[in-house]
């Protein structure tokens, strides 16, 4: 008996001590001068993750770091990336993202900025995309998704490019900014993605206004 309660004292003094601690932890505010991660996951009041901060998405995004948004549906919905390097033959190799994404869809909103060589691109970008996804469009992201390297990504998506209707694909319809051949431009587009009016000053300096059809010809120009 001695035994006994002995015993039981120890386990409620244990229980004591693991409440007392778990109830310390959930009102504590740690403070730290340097963390090393490699991911961190921030949760909303019901344990969902709402922002992934991360060095790397491996295996489809593993050059690409920063913040993903994730909605109360545990759906990507947006995010905040950026990659950069440099080497002897390729030169710069680097780009930055800011996006939205249409809710169950890839992004429609996008402040990019792209780096290749010697080439540079950046500007705004407003994309248009079906209120739903077609169950072939839905077939396309799993099998791209889930390809085993890059080469395969690349031929999955042409495959399927060739097969999906433009009605269910995405279609640019605003971009502003600045184009590998250092102009600036205002491109504004139909529905289908075509190009239809387009403000540009090259790099030269020279102004120009372009009205175009849906094969994308110019119809008539405008300048100073």
């Amino acid at each position: 008996m001695r035994l006994l309660r002995l015993y039981a004292a120890a386990a409620t003094a244990l229980l004591l001590v693991v409440a007392v601690a778990g109830f310390g932890r959930g009102i504590h505010t740690a403070v730290f001068d340097e963390i090393t991660v490699s991911k961190i996951n921030v949760v909303d009041s019901e344990g969902r993750t709402r922002v992934l901060l991360a060095g790397g998405y491996p295996p489809r995004r593993a050059d690409l770091a920063g913040l993903l948004f994730i909605n109360q549906d545990g759906v990507e919905a947006g995010g905040l990336v950026y990659r950069g390097t440099q080497d002897t033959v390729g030169g710069i190799q680097a780009g930055a993202i800011l996006t939205f994404d249409q809710y169950g869809n890839d992004q429609i909103v996008a402040l990019s900025y792209d780096h290749d060589g010697g080439r540079k691109r950046q500007g705004l970008t407003i994309q248009e995309r079906p209120d739903t996804l077609s169950d072939l469009v839905k077939e396309a992201y799993r099998a791209i998704e889930t390809a085993p390297s890059a080469a395969e990504r690349d031929s999955l998506t042409k495959h399927y490019l060739a097969m999906i209707p433009q009605q269910d694909l995405v279609s640019r319809r605003l971009f502003v900014g600045r184009t590998y051949d250092r102009a600036s431009v205002v491109t504004l587009s139909d529905p289908a993605g075509n190009p239809r009016l387009r403000l540009v000053v090259d790099s030269l300096g020279a102004a120009s206004i372009s009205f175009l059809d849906e094969q994308g010809q110019v119809v008539r120009t405008i300048t100073p």
